[in-house]
């Protein structure tokens, strides 16, 4: 895909070099755009499915991510499940920080570059993820001071595989108040004042499920929007959402377009797997909504290659890009919940070898 390697490109050439969350380092341009153009036939084949072919991506792990949110997850047991490990770094350094396993992270990378993590570090990666998938009963302290039990049974996934508000979370309960949401003092005079209390104080939006209302039923409408950023929730979470606000065009007849922005763009192993999954957002859409996929519109805001990608995004530079591939849905599903990897198919995928990267988190 030409427009992604010109983007590769825009920031080598001007880029500006800055630290950043991780310590990793980045080359950062203040924002940029490109457009990808879909065209389905009466065969319902979609042509122009940006799936790069300078590197081989996977198409499963594009699925498996896109309808982990849409379904509201935000535990990687599943991803985990379908040997997706997209995201199990973060709840794993999480895990090793709260449960005195300091010195696996201050030798997490293997070497001065961070060209890969460290062999302690795979394996003991490892480990929690059998952990996550074995996902056995463990006990923790009532987090209700008033409780007259000391400790609760939950289990090992539920406690360590959770990412907090994140994206599914914010895609189909958006706003939510829970019990635990509030500060201690305040949850010993609800524990007082209740008999019962609530999972939820205030039930959070379902902006999926109201998008798809939308285009179906005032598709002029200026506000089919759906918002990942909610500032009180940026705290409830290891990594709040990168691609965070999504706007559908629903007002020209038989057609769909989407725009999404991104506030932090890693564009050597993030961004392609972005600009995939949201293009497969904007087809399920058209689908279950009765059109077709039209323009999907990419806007970065901080859009960066991490210094330890650098080598590797010359060489992609330096590749020649073939033609993109085509996909095919099973037309027979009306709702977005109901795909599966199955119901997607992809035709005329020719790419390069895979170029390894480590993610920086």
């Amino acid at each position: 895909m030409q427009q992604y390697l010109n983007l590769l490109q825009a920031i080598l050439g001007n880029g500006v070099q800055t630290g950043d969350r991780t310590g990793t380092g980045t080359m950062t341009l203040p924002g940029y755009h490109y457009q990808v153009k879909l065209n389905q036939d009466e065969d319902g084949v979609i042509h122009g499915f940006p799936l790069l072919t300078t590197k081989k991506m996977s198409l499963k792990s594009v699925f498996e991510e896109l309808i982990w949110k849409l379904r509201g997850d935000t535990n990687i047991r599943f991803l985990v499940q379908n040997g997706n490990h997209i995201w199990t770094e973060w709840p794993f350094k999480k895990w090793l920080q709260e449960t005195g396993q300091q010195a696996i992270i201050d030798r997490m990378w293997k070497d001065e570059e961070k060209s890969d993590y460290s062999d302690k570090w795979k394996q003991k990666k490892s480990e929690f993820e059998a952990k996550i998938l074995a996902d056995e009963p463990i006990k923790i302290a009532s987090r209700v001071e008033m409780a007259s039990d000391l400790y609760q049974t939950t289990s090992f996934a539920k406690k360590w595989g959770e990412l907090g508000r994140t994206y599914g979370h914010q895609f189909r309960r958006f706003g939510e108040v829970c019990f635990n949401d509030f500060d201690g003092e305040t949850r010993e005079d609800l524990f007082l004042a209740f008999d019962h209390i609530p999972r939820h104080f205030c039930e959070g939006k379902d902006q999926l499920m109201d998008a798809i209302e939308l285009i179906k039923h005032n598709p002029e409408n200026c506000r089919i929007i759906i918002s990942l950023w909610n500032p009180q929730d940026v705290d409830k979470t290891l990594l709040p959402p990168c691609p965070c606000f999504y706007q559908f065009f629903a007002n020209q007849e038989g057609y769909l377009h989407l725009n999404m922005y991104q506030r932090s763009c890693d564009s050597f192993l993030g961004v392609p797997y972005n600009t995939a999954q949201d293009s497969l957002f904007l087809c399920l859409m058209a689908q279950v909504t009765g059109r077709k996929p039209g323009i999907f519109n990419h806007f970065f805001g901080d859009v960066h290659i991490y210094l330890n990608h650098i080598d590797q995004v010359k060489q992609q530079l330096q590749r020649i890009p073939g033609e993109l591939p085509s996909i095919r849905l099973n037309p027979e599903i009306k709702n977005i919940l109901d795909f599966k990897r199955s119901d997607i198919e992809l035709l005329n995928y020719d790419p390069q070898e895979h170029i390894r990267g480590a993610v920086s988190i």
